[in-house]
C-alpha cells in the first residue's frame, strides 16, 4: 500500500509540473502552484469493501434522465 501511494505522489508531482508549465510563465509562480498542491494527503487511499456498482447504476440513471 505504501509502494502505491508513494507512486501517486510523484505521479502527482510529474502532473502538476506539467499543469504549471502550460499555465504560468514565471518560475515563483510554478512554485508556488506545485507546493500549494503537492501534498501527501492526496495520495490516502479509501478501501471500500461492498460492491458500490449498484448504487453507481442508480446515480447514473438518475444523473441520465
Amino acid at each position: 500500500m505504501k509502494l502505491l501511494q508513494k507512486l501517486i505522489f510523484q505521479q502527482n508531482l510529474e502532473l502538476l509540473q506539467r499543469i504549471s508549465d502550460d499555465k504560468f510563465k514565471l518560475e515563483y509562480e510554478k512554485e508556488d502552484f506545485i507546493k500549494k498542491y503537492h501534498k501527501c494527503g492526496y495520495t490516502h487511499l479509501n478501501i471500500v469493501k461492498k460492491d458500490q456498482s449498484s448504487i453507481q447504476e442508480k446515480k447514473y440513471k438518475r444523473v441520465m434522465r
